[in-house]
């Protein structure tokens, strides 16, 4: 939570998503609206306690890391700056979405996507899933630049959040450590995979998988041998 004069900020997850509410003290409260479903968005440095302004830092699947004040009284959302992408990129050519697998034991587990606008959703199209769900790190759904070469060559990214991360809250990492790892992260992956190929999202021969250090346990449950000093492989 964050404090102010007339105002009360409380940063919150819903269905994984950070979102924020404004409360004021002397009436009801609101979430910022940012138009996208899947995104991360965290306070920065507020310094002032007696003002209706709020700096806070956004990212997307599709939109830069980029600095906001936002006036909590007029809800008027004033871009600050934004981290320069080089070449021709244009948010408006790449769309996002958030999916949820219902998996083996009931479980619905959040899936944040993006590609490039024209992807045909009739598993002709190749897609990149990643996972990591361990030490309740949660993943965000992030910009990146280097990933937007894979998009613009026809892939959609796909990130599945497993359990063992803490996106849904301190169970979703409960349930996929020590005896519940083998049997809900791995398995919520292969029923991500699946749930993105049911829904032509992709196929079998176009799916690729990606996971690093924790996140790259094969199926058996043993780790992979790595050089030292790397933290482990990729699979």
């Amino acid at each position: 939570m964050d404090l102010f004069e007339d105002f009360l900020v409380l940063s919150e997850r819903r269905n994984g998503i950070t979102q924020l509410r404004i409360r004021q003290w002397k009436g009801d409260y609101h979430y910022i609206d940012f138009g996208e479903e899947a995104y991360m968005v965290y306070v920065s440095i507020n310094p002032d306690f007696d003002t209706d302004w709020l700096r806070i830092g956004y990212m997307s699947l599709t939109t830069p890391n980029t600095t906001y004040d936002y006036n909590m009284k007029t809800r008027e959302l004033k871009m600050l700056k934004q981290q320069e992408v080089v070449g021709d990129f244009k948010p408006e050519n790449y769309h996002s979405e958030r999916l949820y697998a219902t998996v083996r034991d009931g479980v619905r587990v959040p899936i944040s996507l993006v590609y490039r606008k024209g992807f045909a959703k009739d598993g002709s199209q190749p897609l990149l899933l990643y996972g990591y769900g361990s030490y309740n790190h949660s993943m965000e759904p992030y910009f990146s630049s280097v990933r937007l070469s894979l998009l613009d060559r026809g892939f959609a990214f796909a990130i599945a959040h497993i359990r063992g991360g803490e996106e849904m809250g301190r169970y979703w990492y409960e349930d996929g450590k020590l005896l519940k790892k083998k049997k809900n992260t791995f398995t919520d992956f292969i029923d991500c995979a699946e749930h993105l190929v049911a829904n032509r999202y992709t196929s079998p021969e176009k799916l690729f998988a990606m996971g690093g250090s924790a996140g790259s346990i094969p199926a058996d449950g043993r780790h992979r041998e790595h050089a030292p000093g790397t933290c482990g492989g990729e699979s």
